[in-house]
């Protein structure tokens, strides 16, 4: 079984490189994380920080790996498909799936780790800069390398968890209807979706009650209010991303651009794709808006009140709180598309044989990627907005006081740059082939 593991994952790295890079950059803040809690010896304040930035990183790791790991196995299952045909058991399917996750999840995070242990002197310095953490000279540095193997096991852990579905699914499926078809349609909620998002929905509700009729020091807590909201929103991604994206691009008229209507079906048709691409950069608005929201409306209130808190996020808050997730937000919306661009070829060849014209389809990949960054927006605007309104009326606030979306349009238009470039690169490289040859090819 590992020789067909290790086979399959050197035949198809093209497809399993996007779930590496997403495996590295969790490796890369995990161990950053470890080397904080390592340095705390020295530095006691370095602890609460380190549990603080890997909090706000564990949500976005879980959506982004969660969707890389689907999708990667979604990629795969016309090899999954053959595999039966020769007479491989659905359970040695799944099982051969869930060790490529963990050997790529484990080799990633490794390669992460050693780029941070080596980096880390050198960064220190840079992220705490701001003068609230000065002097620093006096901090003994350990990069925390006992460490590293927790770090390794989380993110093989969040890998195996988030391909379990998909890896049950390559087995159990029919081989012969994964062959006439790459992306089948999802049909409703399943149920741990459902019961994770009603669990994240009690734990917001308690939370933005603990906000009401209490000290104005407890109104630290509500900057996990954006945290829970994305989660809860992230659990009910495929469904609430699938509507919100029908609605919107509704409203743009189907029958004047040709290069929208084939962005928008086949943006609609991929929602294995649409959801990998659009979840990470929701995630990263609804956390950097949400957060930068709340601590204008709480500087707002203390200045109000006279009080002598300090609700403003300096440098080192900052990109400790949002470094990482914004880092695992943009890997994981590039390599989303990246990893679909042997489909993307063959849709291309498909597109040109029925007549379409070359500029219509370049133009349909940056319909594409505005589609998704559009709808990848507009929730994350909820999260940031529903946020703010709770911390608003638990202040007797006007709602949506203090609301700012400034700070997340950068992630979005940095999430759009980075999906456009994997939207048009393999585009590109499509049209440079001839579609007989495409379409004749068979895996």
């Amino acid at each position: 079984m590992m020789r067909l593991v290790f086979l399959d994952l050197r035949d198809h790295a093209a497809t399993w490189v996007g779930a590496f890079c997403v495996a590295v950059a969790c490796g890369f803040i995990g161990g950053f994380a470890a080397s904080l809690m390592a340095t705390a010896k020295s530095y006691p304040n370095m602890e609460s920080l380190a549990v603080t930035m890997l909090m706000f990183s564990a949500m976005a790791a879980m959506a982004v790996l969660a969707s890389a790991a689907n999708l990667t196995v979604a990629m795969q299952r016309r090899s999954y498909a053959l595999w039966q045909l020769a007479n491989v058991s659905p359970r040695r399917v799944a099982a051969v799936v869930l060790a490529q996750l963990a050997v790529v999840a484990v080799l990633g995070a490794v390669v992460g780790t050693l780029v941070e242990a080596a980096s880390f002197v050198p960064l220190f310095p840079l992220v705490f800069s701001s003068p609230f953490y000065q002097p620093i000279d006096q901090v003994v540095l350990d990069a925390g390398l006992p460490f590293m193997p927790l770090v390794w096991l989380s993110v093989a852990g969040v890998f195996l968890v988030g391909g379990l579905k998909g890896a049950r699914g390559a087995g159990r499926t029919s081989p012969m209807t994964v062959l006439r078809a790459t992306d089948q349609p999802r049909k409703g909620m399943t149920w741990l979706r459902v019961v994770l998002f009603a669990g994240l929905v009690f734990g917001t509700w308690q939370l933005a009650s603990s906000l009401f009729g209490k000290d104005l020091d407890a109104l630290g807590n509500s900057l996990f209010l954006p945290l829970l909201m994305a989660a809860a929103l992230v659990s009910v991604a495929p469904a609430v991303f699938s509507a919100l994206l029908s609605a919107w691009t509704s409203l743009v008229s189907q029958n004047r651009w040709n290069a929208w209507y084939i962005a928008r079906h086949i943006a609609r048709h991929g929602l294995s794709v649409s959801t990998s691409v659009e979840t990470p950069i929701m995630v990263g608005f609804g956390l950097v808006a949400g957060i930068f929201s709340l601590s204008s409306l709480l500087e707002t209130v203390i200045q109000q009140y006279g009080l002598t808190l300090n609700a403003t996020l300096d440098f080192t808050t900052s990109v400790l709180l949002l470094g990482g997730p914004i880092l695992l937000c943009a890997v994981g919306a590039a390599v989303s598309v990246v990893m679909s661009s042997r489909t993307r070829t063959r849709d291309v060849a498909l597109l040109i044989a029925s007549g379409a014209r070359p500029e219509t389809l370049v133009a349909a990949a940056g319909f594409e990627a505005l589609i998704h960054a559009a709808t990848a927006t507009l929730a994350g605007m909820a999260v940031a907005a529903a946020s703010n309104a709770v911390v608003a009326a638990a202040v007797e606030f006007p709602l949506f006081s203090g609301l700012a979306f400034g700070e997340g349009l950068v992630v979005s238009i940095a999430g759009f740059v980075l999906v456009l470039a994997a939207t048009l690169v393999p585009t590109l490289s499509a049209l440079r082939k001839q579609p007989a040859l495409v379409l004749a090819v068979e895996e």
